[in-house]
C-alpha cells in the first residue's frame, strides 16, 4: 500500500493527514468518554508531566528525521562517484585499442538499462537484471592479462599500467556506487520507528486533552495546536521517504547528460 502512495511526490501526506485526525480524534473520545478520567476535572495533571510525552515524540521525530536526510546525503554522494567514475573511463586517453571501444559500448549499456529499467522503472529499489552482467563483462576486459601493458607484452592494442589502474579504480567504485544506490533506493522494511513514533504522538495527544479535562474548549484548542504541529513535522519526514521519491528527489540528470553525450558522438 506504502509503495503506491509513494509513486506520488505528495503522496505520503495523504496517510500522515488521516493518522493525525484519528489520534486526535480518538485521544479526545478516551478523554472525555471515560468516567476514570472524571477526576481530572477537580485534580488535572501537573503541567511537567504533559510536557514529557510530547518532548520524547518530538526527540522521535528527530532522529527519523536524521536518519531520512542523512540517506539523502549519502544518495547525492553515491550519485557523485557513480557519475565521475564514468566519465574518467569515457575520457580515458584513447590509444586505438578496440578493448577501449568495447568499454564505451558497455557503459552505454549500463547506462540504459540504470536509467530505463532502476531510475524510472522501480526508482532504484530494484536492481536491473542487466547491470550484474554489464559489471562481469567491464572486469573481464579490464581485468584480462594483455589488457594493461607490461615488459613482455607491449603493443598499440594494450594500456599503460597507469592508465590500467585508473580503469580498476574506477570500475570498482561505479560498482560500490551502483550498489549503495539500490541499498539507499529499498525502503525500509521495518515499520517499528513509525509505531513508536506515532505511538507517541497518541500518549502525547491524550495528556494534552487531559490537562484541559475540566474545559472542552480548551482541551480541543490544545489539542488541534498539538496535532498541528505533530502533522507538519511529520509530514516534512515522510515527503523525504525516499531519496529518489518526493518533491525534493534525487534526479539522475547527470547520468541522463553522459548518455546524451554519447549519442551525440555515436549518432546511436
Amino acid at each position: 500500500m506504502m509503495d503506491i502512495i509513494t509513486q506520488y511526490s505528495y503522496g505520503p501526506i495523504l496517510p500522515v493527514t488521516i493518522l493525525i485526525i484519528l489520534i486526535g480524534v480518538l485521544a479526545y473520545q478516551i478523554i472525555f468518554s471515560f468516567s476514570i478520567f472524571a477526576p481530572l476535572s477537580n485534580q488535572p495533571i501537573s503541567g511537567p508531566f504533559v510536557s514529557l510525552p510530547a518532548i520524547a515524540f518530538f526527540f522521535m521525530v528527530g532522529f527519523i528525521s536524521l536518519h531520512q536526510f542523512s540517506r539523502q546525503e549519502d544518495a547525492k554522494q553515491a550519485l557523485s562517484i557513480e557519475v565521475s567514475s564514468i566519465e574518467n573511463m569515457l575520457n580515458a586517453p584513447d590509444v586505438n585499442n578496440a578493448k577501449q571501444q568495447e568499454i564505451k559500448v558497455l557503459l552505454k549499456e549500463y547506462l540504459r538499462a540504470s536509467l530505463d529499467e532502476e531510475w524510472t522503472g522501480s526508482r532504484n529499489r530494484v536492481a536491473s537484471s542487466q547491470i550484474n552482467p554489464i559489471i562481469q563483462k567491464l572486469m573481464g576486459i579490464i581485468y584480462a592479462p594483455d589488457f594493461v601493458c607490461t615488459q613482455n607484452h607491449r603493443d598499440n592494442h594494450c594500456v599503460s599500467p597507469l592508465l590500467g589502474k585508473s580503469y580498476v579504480d574506477n570500475l570498482l567504485a561505479l560498482s560500490n556506487a551502483h550498489n549503495k544506490r539500490i541499498q539507499l533506493g529499498q525502503l525500509d522494511s521495518s515499520p517499528i520507528r513509525w509505531y513508536i513514533c506515532f505511538g507517541l504522538a497518541f500518549v502525547a495527544a491524550l495528556t494534552t486533552t487531559a490537562i484541559h479535562r475540566a474545559n472542552k474548549i480548551s482541551a480541543i484548542v490544545s489539542l488541534t495546536l498539538f496535532m498541528m504541529a505533530a502533522w507538519l513535522t511529520v509530514a516534512m519526514i515522510t515527503l523525504n521517504y525516499s531519496p529518489y521519491g518526493g518533491p525534493n528527489s534525487i534526479q539522475p540528470t547527470p547520468l541522463l547528460n553522459i548518455e546524451k553525450s554519447i549519442i551525440g558522438v555515436t549518432g546511436k
